[in-house]
């Protein structure tokens, strides 16, 4: 039974790097800036950080403005930092016999 402990084995060293990714997508960030707002997203994708960069937008009269770019930014980034996951993903179990399973 040589396949199957040699199966096992390679299916415990890919979840040991599927595990290495997620941390390494823990620690990584995806951002995003436009319309005076800056959102930077983890890669396991929380939102880390909003920042106005234009102070206009805290004007009252501006607010549905800054609403509206407040959500498309944090979308856009989090569409990023998904985009990046499934790269990572993609790449590690290219070679594996797995490449259109995981992504």
């Amino acid at each position: 039974m040589p396949g199957f402990f040699e199966q096992a084995k390679k299916a415990m060293e890919l979840r040991n790097k599927m595990k290495k990714v997620q941390r390494e997508l823990e620690n990584a960030t995806q951002e995003y800036a436009n319309g005076g707002v800056k959102v930077v997203i983890s890669g396991d994708v929380a939102v880390k950080s909003i920042e106005i960069l234009d102070d206009a937008l805290l004007d009252p009269a501006k607010k549905d403005k800054l609403v509206r770019t407040l959500v498309e930014n944090a979308n856009k980034a989090i569409h990023l930092a998904k985009d990046d996951a499934q790269a990572r993903m993609k790449e590690l179990t290219q070679g594996m016999g797995l490449g259109g399973m995981l992504g």
